[in-house]
């Protein structure tokens, strides 16, 4: 078992969160057989030994009041699953809580000894340190209790192990963080694939001709979506400089110019691709969560706080002109549905 005085202490659980809430898995082996452990975690007068007071009914679909003591926490509870000695499932819902939360005990017996598996879920990710370290408590309560020995010292155990458990929840969340920030990429990529699938196959003099009175064409939107991209990962998120030739200036962006170019359609696609590659370079070694190195430098909105922001923006920007060379392409052939939906 751990060793309450060590400096380190060893942690017997794993955090994780799953559909945005928490999970909570100890395990350790303990030195009593299957049987007596089960009745150890069953029998309300040996519960009160080690874990708390329970009151009620006890049998499938039963329910009962519980005060547990070495947090203190009060709630109710109701027996799911019971499958002597092997498997008990309840369900708990603190006294000042919203919302249920599963309890599952496995044990599996091995020679003279047993394998306790305490797994809880569905409490808030915030809380996830401090579950990890109550429960682990928990454990080690019924462990000294089968033992023979006295609970520990709830308070001070908790200050041992509750900074441990706070690292493993700061990294589990940051699993989520970075799970959500990879599904936004693909997000990304997935509509720079629709934009292209959309004009592909296009002949060059419809790649030139406008269908709407504003006079942007296929060849000058998909053009400025690579612009976009250059400005926005390269420019505001990589914080580059452009190097003009000597004597040139940087012409203004007009908003409300058409999008129009004369380069050809290879070339056109060439460059957008070549641009968001280079986007997904920057994008390979700067976090989502980092700030910007550039600034987008228009006065009238307030400079993005996170990269993340930028590739929101960047999704929402190619998926609108997605739809406007959608219509286009309707328009100018009659072709519809193409592209990854």
């Amino acid at each position: 078992m751990t060793d309450t005085a060590s400096a380190a202490p060893r942690l017997l659980g794993r955090l994780r969160v799953a559909d945005g809430q928490g999970v909570v898995r100890v395990e350790t082996r303990v030195d009593a057989p299957i049987d007596n452990v089960w009745s150890a975690i069953t029998d309300p007068a040996r519960l009160a030994n080690w874990y708390g007071e329970v009151k009620g009914d006890l049998r499938v679909g039963g329910e009962y009041e519980a005060r547990v003591l070495a947090s203190g926490w009060e709630g109710t509870g109701r027996v799911e699953s019971c499958q002597p000695p092997e498997r008990l499932l309840i369900t708990t819902r603190a006294a000042d809580q919203p919302g249920e939360q599963a309890i599952e005990v496995t044990l599996t017996a091995d020679g003279p000894k047993t394998v306790v598996v305490w797994e809880e879920r569905g409490m808030p990710v915030t809380y996830l340190a401090g579950y990890g370290t109550g429960i682990q408590i928990h454990v080690e309560d019924l462990a000294a209790y089968l033992a023979g020995r006295e609970r520990c010292d709830a308070a001070a155990r908790m200050g041992d192990l509750f900074p441990a458990y706070e690292e493993l929840a700061a990294s589990a969340a940051g699993q989520v963080a970075d799970a959500d920030d990879q599904v936004l990429l693909e997000f990304l990529a997935a509509q720079r694939a629709v934009v292209l699938a959309i004009v592909e196959g296009l002949d060059e003099e419809a790649w030139h001709r406008s269908v709407v009175p504003t006079g942007w064409t296929p060849a000058g939107l998909v053009e400025h979506l690579g612009g976009a991209e250059f400005h926005w990962f390269q420019r505001v998120v990589a914080g580059a400089e452009i190097q003009l030739p000597e004597g040139e200036e940087l012409e203004p962006y007009d908003p409300m110019a058409a999008f129009m170019t004369d380069m050809s359609s290879a070339e056109v696609i060439a460059e957008y691709r070549d641009i968001c590659a280079r986007s997904d370079a920057v994008l390979a070694v700067t976090p989502l969560s980092a700030a910007p190195l550039g600034i987008h430098g228009n006065p009238d909105m307030d400079e993005p706080a996170n990269v993340r922001w930028v590739v929101l923006h960047m999704i929402e920007e190619t998926a609108r002109h997605a739809g406007h060379l959608d219509i286009a392409r309707e328009l100018l052939d009659g072709r519809t549905r193409l592209g990854p939906r």
